[in-house]
């Protein structure tokens, strides 16, 4: 079950199943979480409105990892201890991250796109990705969930995967060179598509199955339809970001 937590003076959203894993920290920010009036810091820093929450979890800027987000199906891997003195790491263009070790929280920033987190509980270890219409046509779920099983040997049963608030096809229309570009990467249009309303989670759901995941968890909640809760750049155009951020503690 996916739900709000006020956690101190921090609010954020958990899924209740994922809070029963030891040592495990992840958090769906929304606009709660966000102290007002702070103007975003650049991709590869702490903005001012998010720091509340980290004080709050116990963890340091430098346990944190970036992505400059392009929308791509780019996964990278962090398989050694490469935090910095202070501040978060950049890890350069992509649109996943695994983390091997603990004390590593690799971070997802979105405002309509899809935040998936995967994790392998018996090895600590995390695979967060961020998707969108064009990271999903590109399959980015498939890319990183297979990366992710490669990497940690584990079983896609073993796999918990949980799929946060994005824009859902109810307030998604999008044009026919979209849902043309999907015909000609393969995909199951009737199970993307309703008309011309694409369903992120319903075509990332379809990667996940066909990679033989069963454990999966969704937050059932529309970033444009609750933008009292939520960013939403196609509601609102230019506005703040998401985080979804996940990892084990030492």
């Amino acid at each position: 079950m996916f739900r709000q937590k006020n956690l101190g003076p921090a609010s954020f959203f958990v899924f209740e199943e994922l809070e029963e894993v030891p040592g495990f920290v992840h958090a769906f920010t929304s606009r709660q979480t966000d102290a007002p009036n702070q103007e975003p810091a650049p991709s590869d820093e702490v903005p001012l409105e998010k720091r509340l929450l980290l004080e709050t979890l116990g963890l340091q800027p430098n346990q944190l990892f970036f992505l400059h987000q392009v929308h791509s199906n780019r996964v990278v891997t962090v398989n050694a201890p490469t935090l910095k003195a202070a501040g978060p790491t950049s890890l350069g263009s992509a649109d996943g991250v695994i983390t091997l070790l603990p004390a590593q929280f690799p971070v997802i920033r979105t405002a309509d796109c899809l935040p998936i987190l995967v994790l392998l509980a018996e090895k600590k270890q995390v695979c967060v990705l961020h998707t969108g219409w064009r990271g999903t046509r590109d399959r980015i779920t498939r890319e990183g969930v297979s990366q992710f099983l490669e990497a940690t040997q584990a079983s896609p049963q073993q796999l918990i995967v949980a799929m946060g608030p994005c824009i859902r096809k109810c307030c998604y229309e999008v044009g026919p060179e979209v849902r043309n570009q999907y015909a000609r990467s393969g995909h199951d249009l009737d199970r993307c598509f309703s008309g011309q309303q694409l369903d992120l989670v319903e075509a990332n759901l379809a990667q996940l199955q066909e990679l033989g995941v069963t454990q999966i968890l969704d937050s059932k909640m529309c970033t444009a339809c609750r933008t009292d809760l939520f960013y939403s750049y196609r509601r609102e155009g230019e506005t703040g970001r998401m985080w979804l951020l996940a990892g084990f503690r030492q």
